[in-house]
């Protein structure tokens, strides 16, 4: 499933919002509030900079909470970064 279905398709076949944390109303502006925020400071400070930050602000939340840091690291394992990166670049809605 691309993207962009899985985004459109919020309700499970009992007709209630699905349970999946990235799509839920709250994540999904939170989610999208992050990246406007990497945008922008690409946009005025450049790539670098950018990259920095995630790093350093990554590893703030690793050392602070590294039951996290296991948990997305194992969640990580079991995906395939270039399919969702295909998937959302080139998907049918581009």
């Amino acid at each position: 499933m691309k993207f962009n279905d899985e985004f459109k398709s919020q309700e499970n076949n009992t007709g209630r919002k699905a349970s999946n944390i990235f799509f839920s109303h709250n994540n999904t502006v939170i989610i999208y509030i992050v990246l406007s925020i990497l945008l922008k400071m690409k946009t005025q400070l450049g790539l670098e900079a950018m990259l920095i930050y995630i790093g350093r602000y990554q590893t703030i939340i690793e050392k602070h909470n590294p039951r996290l840091k296991l948990a997305v690291n194992q969640a990580l394992s079991m995906m395939n970064v270039e399919k969702i990166y295909n998937d959302a670049t080139y998907g049918e809605d581009k």
